[in-house]
């Protein structure tokens, strides 16, 4: 892998922040920065993630709805064979 070198200006307190968060992780400060730079792109993967959401949150709708009726349906079985209510007829 070819790499390039890069030189930032941190204020003290950042340097103490990175070079904490690199100790805590076991990393160097520099992989610090490159996972944090790596978090700031945005492309085809988070595209996908937004599909993939928008798609369950679909799903999960249509489920519910689904086992809404569902239950519908159990309570008004239940009802009938209970006595409770007259069978209704289904519409053809």
């Amino acid at each position: 892998m070819k790499t390039e070198r890069l030189t930032i200006l941190v204020t003290p307190d950042q340097k103490r922040a990175i070079a904490a968060k690199a100790k805590t992780l076991n990393l160097s400060a520099g992989e610090v920065i490159r996972r944090a730079v790596e978090s700031y792109r945005t492309g085809d993967e988070e595209r996908l993630l937004d599909a993939l959401a928008d798609e369950l949150d679909r799903s999960v709708k249509e489920a519910r709805k689904s086992i809404k009726g569902a239950l519908d349906e159990l309570r008004r079985t239940h009802a009938q064979l209970s006595g409770k209510a007259r069978p209704q007829r289904r519409a053809a």
